[in-house]
């Protein structure tokens, strides 16, 4: 009877160590979560260039080599801070990916030259890591309030975030 128990147990961490597969997104997959994306910003999606693979390895010091798959957009000019990453790492390579869009996060917060409308958004970026999909999020409606304190900003800047977030995770989960 032990040994029976023993073989069903077995046999249910190997069934769910194989499902993870299941967490696997594909490029199609990923089209549709950057159209959602886009969908739920609609006019207060701000990213108008598609960025090519050598300025992601150059200028956001992200290693090509371990995605699979990526769109990446940002401002046509560098008084936006608009962008949006959606990156499909390689088997294997979820950890190095998600740690260079953190030290490209970090580096846009803490070193980075902002101008003071931009702080807040840039403050409130998000990374949403899905199975092997990794998104970094600089979106929303820019903030047309003046008299604001930063704590505001911030909120506001948080807000129009989730809503690219959200939409992620309508479709991910």
């Amino acid at each position: 009877m032990k040994k029976l128990i023993l073989i069903v147990v077995a046999s249910l961490l190997f069934l769910t160590g194989c499902n993870t597969s299941a967490s696997v997104i594909d490029s199609e997959k990923m089209d549709e979560v950057v159209n959602a994306i886009k969908e739920a910003y609609g006019d207060d999606y701000g990213p108008e260039v598609e960025i090519e693979a050598e300025m992601i390895k150059d200028v956001y010091q992200i290693d090509t080599d371990n995605l699979e798959y990526f769109i990446v957009e940002g401002p046509m000019m560098s008084l936006s801070t608009d962008m949006m990453f959606a990156l499909l790492a390689k088997d294997g390579k979820v950890d190095d990916v998600v740690a260079d869009v953190e030290a490209y996060q970090d580096y846009l917060i803490n070193e980075s030259f902002q101008y003071p409308m931009n702080m807040a958004r840039v403050k409130a970026s998000q990374i949403v890591v899905k199975g092997n999909a990794v998104f970094f999020l600089v979106l929303g409606a820019f903030d047309e309030r003046t008299e604001v304190s930063e704590e505001e900003a911030l909120d506001f800047a948080q807000e129009q975030v989730s809503i690219g977030v959200d939409a992620i995770e309508s479709l991910l989960g």
